[in-house]
């Protein structure tokens, strides 16, 4: 890789050409759209058409260029989520120290819808407990520490499973690059242990106050916060934690030689993975299901599978497959998945009728399905490019070419990778998607004038 050039007149990097690439795809799929007000200004309650997809790339460029990174930033940035995590836990525990008009089960802090909370909590949350993992200031892994105990308790508390994905993310991705030292792997080892301790804290405050929990039973966030599990993985943790304390004192142990597990990780999470796929594509083909699996829902893929995603994601491949071939390569306009759908395909938009009581589905549920049908196959690879390259980038360059404050482009690598694994089961939206360019432009900014200095 060579090194990026900083300023307006240097070399545009990876990242900057695929942004530039999905701005101009946004603008084609807006002209070649039937549904010219929808695309400008988006589905109505989303708007998230083409006036704000572009607001989206000019907002990176702008922070690339202009802004100027300070590590007392992020301690603002934590302090505004923190803020906002807090009151998710609180009133997850039937708390509410400001009244909200509406509160429900699924209504939870300033923020509103949990689908809605958990975009943005995967964007912010990431940033304190990277910047715990990568900072030396005792000013700065204090504050961290802290924030991501609170980002722990609602990301688990807070009823959307897919803050889980996220949280597995994370942590194998963490644990895959915390081999570079005894002292990283130390850090991650207090991040795990603080995961598991926080869940137990969660546990006994539902122990004290049984009534107070306001979420639906047999939930991801229901059983987390009632389980053992997290106790037994606090033991073995603790275990791990002293063994790598240990062998910190013997001057000629060296992290990498075990980098093997690394590998045993990521082989056993590809192997689970595809396991899992092939049992469901079997076990939702074969007439009522594989002998001792039929009755497992989450090993059928249907039109329930995973809270309707198994509908929404079959609506939006079934409508692609029904775009006319140039539509595939441009999409059908920004936002304007319901639009195509609900004009062309009357039987499919009966059957979603009749799925979600006359509810009209406005996305996929599925970020990149549903960019995919709004900007075409040509707008998905530049969209996937950005953050493929604003990921690869930031963490290469982080760990080998920049020093001083370059070594936090981690950060912004991570609350990255976090947004795009969330949105495979969400959606682009007002609470995360401006945050996560926001956020790639900070990194892009932070790399380049570390490399040009």
């Amino acid at each position: 890789m060579q090194e990026p050039r900083a300023g307006w007149r240097g070399k545009l990097s990876g990242t900057d050409m695929a942004v530039l690439a999905y701005g101009g795809c946004v603008i084609l799929s807006y002209i070649g759209s039937e549904y010219k007000k929808t695309a400008l200004y988006g589905e109505k309650g989303w708007y998230m058409g083409a006036l704000v997809q572009l607001v989206f790339v000019f907002s990176y460029f702008l922070v690339s260029r202009f802004w100027e990174y300070e590590e007392k930033m992020l301690l603002a940035f934590m302090a505004a989520a923190g803020a906002v995590f807090t009151l998710g836990v609180l009133n997850r525990f039937s708390v509410f120290p400001i009244a909200v008009q509406g509160a429900n089960s699924s209504f939870i802090s300033t923020l509103g819808n949990i689908n809605w909370y958990s975009g943005y909590w995967s964007v912010l949350f990431p940033i304190g407990m990277i910047l715990y993992w990568k900072a030396e200031e005792i000013w700065l892994r204090i504050p961290a520490l802290l924030y991501t105990a609170v980002g722990i308790a609602t990301g688990v508390s807070q009823g959307s499973n897919s803050a889980f994905i996220v949280f597995a993310g994370i942590y194998v991705f963490l644990f895959c690059i915390s081999f570079q030292s005894v002292d990283a792997m130390k850090r991650f080892a207090r991040l795990a242990i603080l995961f598991c301790a926080v869940c137990q804290g969660l546990r006994l405050w539902r122990l004290w106050r049984p009534a107070a929990f306001d979420y639906y039973g047999g939930t991801l966030s229901d059983w987390i916060t009632l389980s053992r599990v997290t106790l037994a993985g606090l033991g073995v943790l603790l275990a791990f934690y002293g063994l790598l304390c240990f062998a910190g004192r013997r001057k000629d142990f060296e992290m990498g030689r075990f980098k093997i597990f690394r590998q045993l990780l990521v082989l056993s999470v590809v192997i689970v993975t595809g396991v899992y796929l092939m049992l469901l594509y079997l076990n939702s083909r074969v007439k009522g299901g594989i002998r001792f699996l039929g009755g497992f829902s989450v090993l059928t893929f249907g039109r329930q599978w995973g809270s309707a995603r198994g509908a929404t994601w079959s609506a939006a491949m079934q409508v692609y497959r029904s775009m006319p071939q140039f539509k595939k390569l441009i999409g059908v306009g920004p936002d304007c998945l319901a639009s195509f759908l609900y004009a062309n395909l009357s039987d499919l938009s009966e059957l979603l009728d009749r799925q979600f009581d006359g509810a009209r589905l406005t996305n996929a549920h599925n970020e990149w399905l549903n960019t995919l049908v709004n900007v075409g196959i040509l707008g998905f690879i530049s969209y996937g490019g950005i953050f493929v390259s604003a990921v690869v980038r930031f963490l290469y360059y982080g760990e080998k070419v920049c020093r001083g404050k370059g070594k936090y482009l981690c950060i912004f690598a991570f609350s990255a990778f976090a947004y795009t694994i969330h949105n495979v089961v969400s959606f682009q939206q007002i609470l995360s998607t401006p945050f996560v360019f926001l956020v790639l432009g900070m990194g892009e900014c932070l790399l380049r004038g570390e490399t040009d200095s």
